[in-house]
Protein backbone atom coordinates (compact mmCIF):
# COMPACT_ATOMS: atom_id res chain seq x y z
CA UNK A 1 0.00 0.00 0.00
CA UNK A 2 1.57 3.47 -0.92
CA UNK A 3 -0.22 6.58 0.45
CA UNK A 4 0.03 9.28 -2.20
CA UNK A 5 0.28 12.74 -0.72
CA UNK A 6 0.29 15.02 -4.75
CA UNK A 7 -2.75 16.15 -3.73
CA UNK A 8 -2.61 17.17 0.21
CA UNK A 9 -4.64 17.37 1.64
CA UNK A 10 -6.60 14.75 0.24
CA UNK A 11 -4.40 11.69 0.23
CA UNK A 12 -4.93 8.20 -1.93
CA UNK A 13 -4.52 4.77 -0.41
CA UNK A 14 -3.24 3.03 -3.38
CA UNK A 15 -2.39 -0.47 -4.02
CA UNK A 16 1.43 -0.29 -5.70
CA UNK A 17 1.78 -4.00 -5.52
CA UNK A 18 5.38 -2.98 -4.75
CA UNK A 19 7.31 -5.09 -2.46
CA UNK A 20 9.82 -2.23 -1.17
CA UNK A 21 7.05 -0.12 -0.24
CA UNK A 22 7.69 1.54 3.33
CA UNK A 23 5.09 0.21 5.66
CA UNK A 24 1.63 1.48 5.86
CA UNK A 25 2.26 2.33 9.34
CA UNK A 26 5.79 3.98 8.56
CA UNK A 27 3.86 5.99 5.87
CA UNK A 28 0.61 6.73 7.78
CA UNK A 29 3.08 7.90 10.52
CA UNK A 30 4.64 10.20 8.93
CA UNK A 31 1.45 11.60 7.06
CA UNK A 32 0.36 12.35 11.16
CA UNK A 33 3.79 13.94 12.43
CA UNK A 34 2.69 17.22 9.33
CA UNK A 35 0.32 17.63 11.67
CA UNK A 36 -2.13 19.19 9.09
CA UNK A 37 -5.74 17.84 8.62
CA UNK A 38 -6.05 15.79 5.58
CA UNK A 39 -8.57 13.22 4.24
CA UNK A 40 -7.53 9.74 3.13
CA UNK A 41 -9.33 8.66 0.10
CA UNK A 42 -9.03 4.79 -1.22
CA UNK A 43 -10.69 2.65 -3.95
CA UNK A 44 -10.88 -0.43 -1.33
CA UNK A 45 -13.58 -0.96 1.37
CA UNK A 46 -12.10 -0.58 4.76
CA UNK A 47 -13.09 -4.50 5.75
CA UNK A 48 -10.76 -5.55 2.76
CA UNK A 49 -8.48 -7.26 4.96
CA UNK A 50 -8.80 -10.91 4.55
CA UNK A 51 -5.51 -11.72 3.69
CA UNK A 52 -3.93 -10.14 7.48
CA UNK A 53 -2.35 -12.93 9.35
CA UNK A 54 -3.65 -12.45 12.91
CA UNK A 55 -0.18 -11.15 14.05
CA UNK A 56 -0.46 -8.42 11.17
CA UNK A 57 -3.82 -7.83 12.41
CA UNK A 58 -2.34 -7.33 16.28
CA UNK A 59 0.19 -5.19 15.10
CA UNK A 60 -1.84 -3.19 13.17
CA UNK A 61 -4.52 -2.81 16.25
CA UNK A 62 -1.64 -1.57 18.10
CA UNK A 63 -0.45 0.77 15.88
CA UNK A 64 -4.12 2.38 15.69
CA UNK A 65 -4.46 2.42 19.19
CA UNK A 66 -1.11 4.34 19.40
CA UNK A 67 -2.06 7.16 17.07
CA UNK A 68 -5.70 7.24 17.68
CA UNK A 69 -5.52 10.26 19.24
CA UNK A 70 -3.83 11.98 16.45
CA UNK A 71 -5.63 10.39 13.60
CA UNK A 72 -9.03 11.33 15.36
CA UNK A 73 -7.43 15.05 15.42
CA UNK A 74 -5.94 15.52 11.77
CA UNK A 75 -7.57 13.02 9.60
CA UNK A 76 -11.11 14.37 8.75
CA UNK A 77 -12.45 11.31 7.42
CA UNK A 78 -12.07 8.70 4.63
CA UNK A 79 -13.59 8.40 1.41
CA UNK A 80 -14.40 5.20 -0.40
CA UNK A 81 -14.88 5.11 -4.35
CA UNK A 82 -17.01 2.96 -5.37
CA UNK A 83 -16.54 2.99 -9.35
CA UNK A 84 -19.73 1.32 -11.43
CA UNK A 85 -19.50 -1.42 -7.80
CA UNK A 86 -21.60 -0.59 -5.28
CA UNK A 87 -20.22 -1.12 -1.92
CA UNK A 88 -21.89 -4.68 -0.86
CA UNK A 89 -23.75 -4.02 2.67
CA UNK A 90 -21.43 -6.11 4.60
CA UNK A 91 -18.90 -3.61 3.18
CA UNK A 92 -20.98 -0.95 4.86
CA UNK A 93 -21.02 -2.43 7.91
CA UNK A 94 -17.42 -2.85 8.42
CA UNK A 95 -16.82 0.75 7.35
CA UNK A 96 -19.86 2.18 10.02
CA UNK A 97 -17.72 -0.40 12.40
CA UNK A 98 -14.41 1.43 11.68
CA UNK A 99 -15.69 4.86 11.64
CA UNK A 100 -16.39 4.22 15.34
CA UNK A 101 -13.33 3.08 16.03
CA UNK A 102 -11.07 5.37 14.49
CA UNK A 103 -13.22 8.76 15.47
CA UNK A 104 -14.19 9.84 11.79
CA UNK A 105 -16.74 9.81 9.28
CA UNK A 106 -16.29 7.56 5.78
CA UNK A 107 -18.16 8.21 2.82
CA UNK A 108 -18.56 6.17 -0.53
CA UNK A 109 -18.33 8.19 -3.80
CA UNK A 110 -18.67 7.00 -7.14
CA UNK A 111 -15.74 8.33 -8.58
CA UNK A 112 -12.71 11.11 -7.58
CA UNK A 113 -14.12 14.25 -8.17
CA UNK A 114 -16.97 13.10 -6.42
CA UNK A 115 -14.51 12.28 -3.73
CA UNK A 116 -12.75 15.01 -4.15
CA UNK A 117 -15.74 17.44 -3.68
CA UNK A 118 -17.14 15.16 -0.26
CA UNK A 119 -13.65 15.79 0.80
CA UNK A 120 -13.30 20.16 0.67
CA UNK A 121 -16.38 19.44 2.35
CA UNK A 122 -15.36 17.06 5.44
CA UNK A 123 -12.42 19.96 5.35
CA UNK A 124 -14.50 22.58 5.97
CA UNK A 125 -16.34 21.35 8.59
CA UNK A 126 -14.18 21.93 11.29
Amino acid sequence: MLLDEKRFPLVFLRHDGSADAPAIQDQLERLLDRGAAFVLVTDHAPGGHEAETPAERKDKALFFKRVKDRLRRHCRGMIVIEGDRPTAMAGRIAAAAAAKAFGFTILFAADEDQAAAQAASLLGAR
